[in-house]
């Protein structure tokens, strides 16, 4: 998502200098240590002439084998009260004052006493603002970020969730209107809208964007922090306070909501990976760059590489390459004077398909003094936009596995807008073995399950591996329309190196519950790649017990060896929580139940007459919009916090009670060159 907030966001700039073709000499990145980042040579703006969009016929590729789609619906199905369920899970929530934090107390089943550690999830939440006229809604990929959090320890889950409170937020609470434009809403909060678009973002190129801190949240290297498209804040471990931009490595430079975590052959330690992509459509040249964080939580390598502009999402690691794969797409100019510039489309609705060109594997040197690019056509047209893994196999070919679309919607639109008609999930999961020495990389399609947000074990990260987590559709007609994504998927591959035989392994949470991403824990001590849990979210639309309109969600835990028996456990969080977007599971135990600090903080504000309530925007006789928001709790803990004490804490502490708040970096013009 990140690539393709950001590569809206520049693509209008073009129009106002647009010069030729050209390469651009990137200036020299400052690091730790003052060593300057490798750039890689230019790699050709177009593959071969003559490449078409032409694919493998749909038959060709093999047929899941998942129970749910056995059984073929004829066309008329549209699965509309599946969507309709399905749709539930992308309500906005009321705000601050659906903050809260207190154990988890329905579960049924038995959380393993060996799980340890906590599931965070970020995503979109907040999307509304105003009432009647004055009402304002935005696109869900528009929403404010709010961080859930379930820390689980000795048996015991404790929830919390908290808003991201970036510049962006805090200005539009305190005025309690949306002020600032984004990237996937037609509407435009300024006005009149016509002027603003027109002069201010295509003529003057001032294409200053929202951060809305939504897209991932990550915790390393004893560092929390959430990142939207491109910018990072620091939480607080403890709270989910925001901290703010800059206030660690991990936080300090710009970066998508994907990364990669992969252990160093010599055996040093695991890396974090993370990156960017910097597109500047005035000369059509974009610049990736790839930052290593060690376990410590420091910046140990930059390399900065430029190369033609393009679109790509995500980033494959193995021990010597980073490994993007660029999608074949093109800026739709008409539409920026005939839709943009009157509200009816957004920014990220200017980008569309390049039916002239294949898609590319580029290839990065990860280590040495190289600074080649190595760039690969696929001979498979298609999209993809998260990836499974990758490895080098023994004979120095590159394996990447990802989840491929057949045409070019934004994956959210199918995802996240899905009506069973013009969109639905179409996806399937595809292995291309990419031949550097002969220039060539050959797809195989491994399964038509429509399938996305994978995830592996990290153990196995940039290494030959076997067992992949995913989120998948649930139901297909004759006409070839899928149900919406709904269900867990476990697929084994045979081999390592296998070209297909996928053995699938499907779990339905129920009728009208709906699994977001999963995400592996291995086992402490495991042998096995799949002695472990997945962990996912799961969202109940009919939720009897629902504040939300019957809407309620359930955090699973099933046993990776015994997928297709279910979850070991089922626990009910304590309000519904919406679809999200990305997340990732701490091996550190983070957010748990508050500390001494939280406690004498919140102690502090009551003997001044103040409430609970530190977040700085709602005072002791704030109005809660839905019932029954601060309630709940019960249950012992770690940490000898009893639930009474615990209970106290529904609000949050204010950053600038528990932690020094960190001034943002003004964006300025530097956006518009540099959002990827």
């Amino acid at each position: 998502m990140a690539a393709v907030s950001a590569t809206a966001t520049n693509l209008v700039v073009a129009l106002a200098s647009r010069g030729p073709t050209r390469a651009r000499k990137s200036g020299a990145l400052s690091r730790p240590g003052g060593v300057v980042p490798i750039r890689a040579v230019q790699t050709p703006v177009k593959p071969s002439e003559g490449a078409t969009r032409e694919s493998q016929p749909i038959g060709a590729f093999p047929k899941s084998a998942v129970a749910s789609r056995q059984h073929v619906q004829p066309a008329t199905e549209k699965f509309q009260k599946a969507y309709a369920d399905y749709s539930t899970g992308y309500a906005s929530v009321p705000g601050l004052a659906y903050e809260r934090s207190e154990w988890i107390t329905e579960v049924i089943g038995e959380i393993p006493a060996e799980l340890e550690g906590t599931l965070l999830r970020n995503g979109p939440a907040m999307y509304v603002r105003g009432e009647g006229s004055e009402r304002f809604e935005k696109s869900y990929l528009d929403g404010d970020g709010m961080v859930t959090s379930i820390a689980i320890k000795d048996g015991k889950a404790y929830f919390r969730n908290k808003f991201v409170r970036t510049e962006d937020f805090d200005k539009e609470e305190e005025l309690g209107r949306y002020t600032e434009p984004s990237i996937f809403t037609a509407k435009d909060p300024r006005k009149p809208a016509f002027f603003w678009r027109l002069f201010n973002d295509i003529l003057a190129g001032n294409l200053q964007r929202k951060q809305n801190g939504a897209y991932n949240v990550l915790s390393w290297g004893g560092n929390l922090v959430a990142v939207d498209y491109k910018k990072p804040y620091e939480l607080d471990p403890d709270t989910l306070e925001t901290i703010g931009h800059r206030a660690s490595p991990l936080s300090s430079v710009m970066h998508t909501s994907h990364y990669r975590t992969l252990d160093e052959p010599d055996g040093s330690g695991r890396r974090c990976v993370a990156f960017i992509n910097e597109v500047d459509w005035r000369s059509e040249t974009t610049k990736a760059v790839f930052y290593e964080f060690d376990e410590a939580g420091e910046e140990v390598s930059r390399r900065a590489y430029d190369y033609p502009a393009s679109y790509v999402h995500d980033l494959i690691v193995t021990d010597n390459y980073y490994i993007l794969f660029d999608c074949p797409i093109k800026i739709d100019f008409p539409a920026v004077f005939t839709k943009y510039i009157f509200e009816k489309s957004c920014l990220s609705e200017l980008i569309c398909e390049d039916t002239d060109r294949r898609p590319l594997f580029r290839i990065f040197p990860r280590r040495g003094d190289s600074r080649e690019v190595k760039t690969v056509e696929a001979d498979y047209w298609c999209y993809a936009y998260h990836h499974v893994n990758g490895f080098e196999d023994a004979e120095g070919k590159i394996i990447f596995d990802t989840c491929t679309w057949d045409k070019f919607t934004l994956y959210f639109t199918d995802i996240c807008s899905p009506n069973g008609e013009s969109n639905y999930p179409r996806m399937k999961l595809s292995r291309f073995v990419i031949d550097t020495d002969a220039g060539k990389a050959t797809h195989h399609c491994l399964s038509d399950l429509p399938c996305e947000l994978p995830i592996t074990s990290w153990d196995y990260t940039g290494k030959p591996y076997q067992h992949i987590y995913l989120s998948s559709a649930v139901g297909t007609n004759a006409a070839g329309v899928n149900g919406p994504m709904q269900a867990l998927t476990k697929v084994s591959l045979p081999t390592t190196d296998a070209l297909g035989g996928v053995t699938e392994t499907e779990w339905v949470p129920g009728d009208t519950k709906f699994a977001m991403e999963p995400f592996y824990v291995a086992r402490k001590g495991a042998v096995d790649e799949d002695d472990g849990w997945v962990v996912a979210l799961v969202h109940d639309a009919e939720y009897d017990k629902g504040e939300m309109g019957g809407r309620g969600t359930e955090m699973v835990i099933i046993d990776a060896k015994k997928f297709g028996e279910g979850p070991v456990a089922r626990l009910r969080m304590p309000t519904y929580v919406p679809f999200g977007v990305h997340g990732s599971w701490s091996e550190r135990y983070v957010a748990g139940p508050p500390k001494e600090a939280e406690l004498k903080a919140i102690a502090a504000l009551k003997a001044a007459g103040g409430g609970t309530s530190l977040n700085g925007m709602q005072g002791p006789n704030a109005k809660i919009p839905t019932p029954g928001l601060s309630g709940g709790g019960g249950g012992g803990g770690s940490g000898g916090v009893d639930s009474a004490a615990t209970q106290e804490v529904q609000d949050g502490v204010s950053a600038g009670i528990i932690a020094a708040g960190v001034t943002a970096a003004v964006l300025g013009a530097a956006l518009l060159s540099s959002l990827a």
